[in-house]
């Protein structure tokens, strides 16, 4: 199974404690949201990065799967 790019929105800003284990991703503020982007192994990378959010109380308001091979996406925004 080949690695997926996601784009995760969630409501607020992240702990600094979740941002240390989000270093492979591309973290964006945009109030009041804060937007993820970056790829994750595996659909059960995806359900540990959503449980681990839930745990620390974010609202999660959006996961989106972006389009294989057009890494564009991620990179303009950057």
């Amino acid at each position: 199974m080949t690695a997926t790019n996601y784009q995760v929105r969630v409501s607020g800003t992240i702990p600094s404690e979740l941002l240390a284990e989000l270093s492979d991703m591309t973290i964006s503020v945009e109030p009041p949201e804060t937007v993820l982007y970056g790829e994750l192994p595996d659909q059960s990378a995806l359900f540990g990065l959503i449980s681990r959010m839930h745990g620390m109380g974010l609202r999660l308001i959006e996961i989106r799967r972006l389009p294989g091979g057009d890494d564009s996406t991620v990179e303009s925004r950057r």
